[in-house]
């Protein structure tokens, strides 16, 4: 821009009227050329002119603000700047300048500022809350609280100390109240879909799931631009069992920006939910760069999508590296001499404390009490009236953390000198390890409620046994692998009864033909790969009677199962669907079944041990990575492990030759029920003790201070 066209605007800003747009047009020829006499005269005019005005014009305040909320604080500052030696006592401009400086991260400066705006003006709501912003980012929490409950006395409707005092009670813990200072945020500007997704999120830390979703909806609603919303209410959607509801919002986010990772992510997880297997094709087209460019993807999800330990690791890393923040140092004092009780920290997401309750309750509660001392924490939102008392009966009291952060639940953690944290969360990385990079205690030990490797260093060991972490799978994991002498988890025998005379019977009332033999997998849909499910409708095929009894999720992936099968030559109606039931229901269903069939790439967990508990043995495939090998696991700790196939054509023949083999299949079932007696998988209080070993080896290591090292408990036991 010439120095002529500069004065020619700046006059014809004069002419308009528009006296500090004048002001700032020559203020700005005066920094380029301070000799320009043009220019001054006309300055020096202006501000003569302008004396009596205390405040710039609300179309000038309206820009600054404009440029402001557009991120440019620079150039807002410097605007702000010149027209502060027009309007010296303007209470807009000092405040305002104090907000581009605390945008800057100039806390001194923002603070000196806003100190000259109180000062011309103590009344304005709005600056004390700007100052609250202040002594939050310096970590002063309690002064800052003090400011904005300030400025709400002076005017209740200041959006900005709602919002904020929302954010710092959020960080103290105090969740609650942090959400009634937002809904009262949301009922004063119901047209903000920010202030929407801020409340969503708080409900989401409290557990109250519908009223986040119907909230993140509104959001998106409001601001069809606000992909956290569309991301969060996909999310959501994917929880409760509605893959077709989350795929729109995921694609939404994809229709604007293509390389995002993690909707792209749960989209082809929300296509595997419902049976679409165009998902591996997309897939195929993503994989390499797929959660390695810019934000991180949860692993959890892409471990379904490939058998690969050293794939999944480095995605675990890029994520942990994204979205977790690092591990402070460690401040402990480190003993002298192994305490006479070690002081064991449980920790587990409350939404999963009935199944928490159900694989470890009576492990935890069969602690040498001579020994150990055992506390439990929930987090995550508040606990089940029905888990607690579960806990209880057991004899485990359990510290209930509701909606606190997870610097609140750390702070209360280390308050009881914890000596070792564990995670028991089968949850994805972000929600388990954000809580362990806070430092519970010196050592921390994740439980592979997830089976996989969390990528970040908030965890110094992971537990394991030689079936799950074989020799040479250190390098898959970013913990330490703390290897048990036989399995890693125990599971209560609940066997189911079978009586052949009633055989029939019981069939027919699930829909089953009542004859022939009847496969069932009870694992999540996601969890069927077209390469497991090619196996079985061959296996289906070599024995016309049998018949494939599978959970029904949800109608399109019934549907597309249906017509998988048909287009591999087996009648759709082999395929029997069972609505979700209580889990003693289903465990007596498990009775009519005949043999489990597990998925490969993810095993099915959950549904495994269901299914030993029951007596149904389990035919299973060890793969690769931790969550492909968990099947076979629990079949060695159940002995049996002549129920492991070797590779997909062992395990179709073995699925094959026992369906033709009914009196083949019943040895399996009462050699199961006999090891339900004599297994170390049904047995809590030896699980325990390995566990307890696994602690003592680890402690012991921390007391003398070695750093931590992959251990071999067998190895150790065989020694000692």
């Amino acid at each position: 821009m010439t120095p002529a066209y500069s004065l020619s605007q700046a006059e014809q800003f004069e002419r308009d009227a528009k006296l500090e747009n004048a002001v700032l047009a020559y203020s700005g020829i005066l920094a380029r050329n301070p000799k320009n006499a043009r220019a001054s005269q006309a300055l020096t005019s202006l501000r003569d002119r302008l004396r009596e005005q205390r405040e710039p014009s609300e179309d000038t305040r309206a820009e600054l603000e404009e440029a402001l909320a557009a991120g440019q604080h620079f150039e807002a500052a410097e605007s702000c700047g010149a027209l502060l030696k027009t309007f010296r006592e303007s209470h807009f401009l000092w405040d305002f300048l104090g907000r581009c400086h605390l945008a800057a991260g100039h806390l001194d400066n923002a603070a000196t500022c806003l100190n000259r705006a109180l000062g011309i003006d103590p009344r304005v709501a709005s600056t004390h809350a700007a100052m609250g912003r202040v002594h939050m980012a310096r970590g002063q929490l309690d002064t800052a609280v003090r400011l904005y409950e300030e400025a709400l006395t002076l005017d209740p409707a200041c959006l900005l100390a709602l919002r904020s005092l929302a954010e710092a009670l959020t960080t103290q813990g105090r969740t609650t109240a942090a959400a009634a200072h937002l809904r009262n945020a949301v009922a004063l500007a119901p047209e903000d879909a920010s202030l929407h997704a801020e409340l969503a999120k708080l409900y989401l830390l409290l557990g109250q799931t519908e009223d986040a979703k119907a909230l993140f909806d509104q959001a998106a609603t409001l601001n069809p631009a606000l992909t956290e919303a569309h991301y969060q209410l996909g999310l959501l959607h994917l929880e409760a069992g509605e893959p077709a509801r989350a795929l729109p919002c995921f694609d939404r986010i994809l229709q604007e920006n293509p390389a995002h990772d993690p909707a792209r992510t749960q989209r082809l997880v929300a296509l595997a939910a419902m049976n679409d297997w165009r998902w591996v094709a997309e897939y195929d087209s993503h994989r390499r760069l797929l959660g390695l460019r810019g934000a991180g993807c949860e692993p959890s999800a892409l471990m379904q999508m490939e058998d690969n330990p050293d794939l999944l690791r480095i995605r675990a890393q890029a994520f942990a590296s994204d979205q977790l923040p690092t591990l402070p140092p460690l401040s402990h004092a480190r003993p002298e001499q192994r305490p006479e009780r070690v002081r064991l920290g449980y920790f587990f997401v409350s939404s999963q404390g009935p199944q928490v309750l159900m694989s470890h309750g009576k492990m935890l509660a069969a602690h040498d009490a001579q020994r150990f001392e055992v506390l439990v924490f929930a987090h995550g939102g508040c606990l089940d009236e029905a888990t607690r008392e579960g806990f209880q009966n057991l004899g485990l009291k359990v510290h209930d953390c509701g909606g606190q952060a997870p610097a609140q639940v750390a702070k209360a953690a280390r308050q009881q000198h914890l000596h070792i944290a564990i995670d028991l969360s089968g949850s994805a990385t972000t929600a388990r390890a954000r809580l362990f990079t806070e430092r519970l205690a010196p050592l921390h030990v994740a439980w592979p409620g997830y089976p996989g490797t969390s990528g970040t260093a908030a965890f110094d060991y992971l537990l394991g046994d030689a079936t799950t972490c074989p020799p040479g799978s250190e390098r898959f994991h970013s913990e330490h692998l703390l290897r048990l002498p036989v399995g890693h988890s125990a599971i209560t025998a609940r066997p189911a009864a079978r009586n052949p005379e009633t055989l029939a019977q019981r069939r027919a009332e699930h829909g089953l033909p009542e004859t022939g033999a009847v496969f069932c997998s009870f694992a999540n849909f996601s969890q069927i790969t077209p390469r497991v499910f090619d196996i079985w409708m061959r296996v289906l095929a070599k024995a016309p009677d049998s018949s494939l009894w599978l959970l029904e999720a949800n109608d399109h992936a019934t549907s597309n199962l249906r017509r998988a099968a048909a287009k591999r030559g087996v009648d759709p109606d082999r395929l029997i669907f069972a609505a979700s039931t209580a889990a003693a229901a289903s465990e007596d269903r498990l009775a009519v079944a005949d043999l489990f069939l597990d998925t490969f790439v993810v095993n099915a967990g959950t549904a495994v041990r269901a299914a030993l508990a029951a007596g149904l043995p389990v035919l299973t495939l060890a793969g690769q990575q931790y969550a492909a090998r968990t099947g076979a696991s629990l079949l060695q700790a159940a002995g049996l492990g002549e129920l492991i196939a070797s590779d997909d054509a062992d395990y179709e023949s073995k699925a094959a030759t026992l369906a033709a083999d009914p009196d083949a299949l019943q040895a399996l079932r009462n050699k199961l029920l006999d090891q339900q007696a004599l297994a170390p998988l049904f047995c809590a209080e030896r699980q325990c003790r390995q566990v307890e070993a696994g602690f003592d080896a680890v402690f012991a290591r921390y007391l003398n201070g070695q750093a931590a090292d992959h251990l071999d408990i067998a190895s150790q036991a065989a020694s000692a």
